[in-house]
């Protein structure tokens, strides 16, 4: 009986599994996902609309509310330049009588990131539904920190003779 035994041992199945190609695999697999994670975190997604329309200068509402960040870091709230908590306050006040409570979030291009989130968390705060997000404009067409200037006086040109 030890004969058979012996011939059982010597002839028996190989036990060991061979795992380099699995690690080969693997390794191929995690190469894979290296490459494209970086690329799918950039993706952000956004609805559009389907149609885009232009509004003229002349048609734009009066009662539009549009806050910004100057480039100093300061807020402003239609062109009125004001410290958060005070603009919060006038968006509070003027969003209680409005029924659709839209507010435009602008910025200029060099303002800190961090106030910008400030802004619009203080416009949700204040009773905001929707927000909408101005486009990226160069420094020199920012004007949303700007007043405007107030129309000339009529027979107010005094240039002299």
């Amino acid at each position: 009986m030890d004969a058979n035994v012996e011939n059982k041992k010597k002839k028996g199945a190989f036990g060991e599994i061979n795992i380099t190609p699995l690690i080969d695999i693997v390794l191929v697999v995690l190469i894979i996902f290296m490459v494209i994670t970086p690329q799918t975190i950039n993706e952000l997604a956004v609805n559009l609309p389907k149609k885009t329309e232009t509004v003229q200068k002349h048609d734009m509402p009066t009662d539009q509310l549009v806050v910004a960040v100057c480039r100093d870091g300061t807020f402003s709230l239609n062109k009125q330049v004001m410290k958060l908590p005070a603009l919060s306050n006038q968006l509070r006040q003027r969003l209680a009588g409005s029924k659709d409570k839209v507010v435009f979030v602008d910025a200029h291009p060099d303002a800190p990131y961090d106030k910008v989130v400030d802004l619009m968390d203080a416009a949700r705060g204040s009773g905001a539904e929707k927000l909408g997000i101005a486009k990226l404009k160069e420094p020199d067409q920012f004007k949303a920190c700007t007043p405007d200037l107030p129309p000339p006086a009529p027979g107010g040109d005094e240039s002299g003779p």
